[in-house]
């Protein structure tokens, strides 16, 4: 084969330089079509991930020499942009984030820009100045999230939460009317867009109780803060304890404890207050008036507490079943005296009632119209006991089997009281009354419970 002449040379060099410039050209083209199609954060251009996993890599490289100067090789890039290292390259030249790159081989040689070494530091600060900027623009919007059984906890903390300056559009409390849902709304559906609604700011006030975690509802408004991260304030019911905190929310974050000691309850109320003055961006509420609301929510929280053991103490009581035996019969163990011919018998007036107990609780000390029936009444057993006004005979004759009582203090119908009380000590202790009231149907006269047992 003969030499090729210098002219050949020449043409083929051409070509080369011509087929290397179209690369370039073509690698150019590519890089800055990727380039132009960058997102912004605030003034910020954010690279595309195979950019920024190359400047990554080679701010590893850089020893910090002044040149700026650090080499790529093919093998240190992952897999997938091994091949494409020029292209790279080339978007980081026009990104600015190098001065300039020369390839070599399978490397590429980069000088790298002040922006290219300081770029992972600016796009942190402009992530966090574009989540203030995006918190400043979003509307703050108050939930309580409770179980329906703690509703009356709910309607305090919206009348003290109203005290303060919040009202129907910066607050949602499914119990209260005006804050609920609103009518024609799936429940859950509206909840949730609540939560994934960018332009609301959501604040969860968890209002804690073995009620709350027994509520699918409720857990479910928990999960779903838990899956947003939103900011929240834990309130624990009287009777819940810290230690009973579990689920999606941090039982190490501070609490409020509404059976806590006061003083320490009146200064979580005033942080609260004024981290939700700050975050709704309310008037400063004065003193005063901010201490009397205070004290009017720590009163009725109280009042819940002490309704909520009356009740429970009320539940546990036993049910008595009074049966009237006789109505001016003849005594117990009393003969009567009669002539020969069979006249001339007693005429009786008094009450014969007998009482025992029919939900299977017990009853201690039992004491009625002022006498003290039996130490102890169990399920299935009954006393009985007879009374009778001043002015009947009975009790005259016989004052150890019918026990005196007073027209001024017991109002009778037809001879019969229509009150009377039975005083007792519960299983636990308490000191209780029951009053029962005299009834009638059907013309039979009959003692019925009168209102709810109470504590004397």
């Amino acid at each position: 084969m003969s030499a090729k002449s210098s002219e050949q040379k020449a043409i083929e060099k051409q070509m080369k330089e011509n087929q290397r410039m179209e690369r370039d050209n073509a690698r150019r083209e590519r890089a800055s079509g990727i380039v132009n199609a960058a997102k912004y954060i605030g003034d910020f251009r954010v690279m595309d991930p195979d950019a920024e996993k190359i400047l990554e890599i080679a701010l590893e490289q850089y020893n910090g020499n002044d040149s700026n100067f650090v080499t790529v090789s093919d093998d240190a890039v992952p897999k997938h942009l091994s091949n494409s290292l020029p292209l790279e390259a080339e978007k980081l030249l026009i990104y600015g984030m190098l001065s300039r790159y020369m390839i070599y081989a399978k490397s590429v040689m980069l000088t790298l820009s002040n922006l290219g070494k300081t770029y992972f530091k600016d796009k942190k600060k402009a992530i966090e100045g574009e989540n203030i900027k995006m918190t400043e623009n979003k509307m703050p919007m108050l939930l309580i999230s409770h179980a329906t059984t703690d509703k009356n906890y709910a309607e305090h903390l919206v009348t003290l939460f109203e005290n303060i300056g919040l009202d129907q559009t910066q607050m949602i409390c499914s119990s209260v009317p005006g804050y609920g849902i609103p009518l024609n709304k799936r429940v859950y559906e509206w909840l949730a867009n609540k939560f994934t609604d960018w332009d609301l700011d959501l604040y969860v006030i968890f209002v804690l109780s073995d009620g709350y975690y027994s509520s699918p509802a409720s857990l479910n408004e928990m999960g779903a803060a838990w899956v947003t991260k939103k900011e929240y304030t834990s309130i624990l019911l009287p009777g819940f304890d810290f230690s009973q905190i579990r689920g999606a929310i941090s039982a190490d974050q501070i609490a409020i404890k509404l059976d806590s000691d006061e003083e320490e309850l009146r200064q979580r109320l005033n942080e609260l207050k004024d981290d939700l003055t700050e975050k709704f961006g309310l008037t400063k509420i004065v003193d005063v008036r901010w201490e009397r609301f205070r004290s009017t929510f720590i009163d009725a929280v109280k009042e819940i507490q002490v309704e909520k053991e009356n009740s429970r103490v009320r539940k546990n009581q036993p049910s008595f079943s009074v049966t009237i035996e006789g109505i001016n019969k003849r005594l117990p163990g009393v003969s009567e005296i009669l002539n020969s011919d069979f006249t001339g018998g007693t005429r009786y007036r008094n009450l014969q009632i007998s009482i025992e107990i029919v939900n299977g609780k017990v009853a201690r000390n039992l004491i009625v119209f002022d006498k003290l029936l039996t130490v102890i009444l169990k399920p299935g057993e009954k006393c009985r006991m007879a009374v009778a006004y001043e002015d009947s005979e009975d009790v005259i004759k016989w004052p150890s089997k019918v026990k005196k009582i007073l027209h001024s203090e017991y109002e009778d119908t037809k001879g019969l009281p229509n009150w009377f009380n039975i005083c007792y000590q519960d299983e636990e202790g308490h000191n209780m009354v029951q009053s029962l009231k005299l009834q009638s149907f059907d013309g039979e006269a009959y003692y019925d419970l009168d209102g709810h047992p109470w504590e004397a």
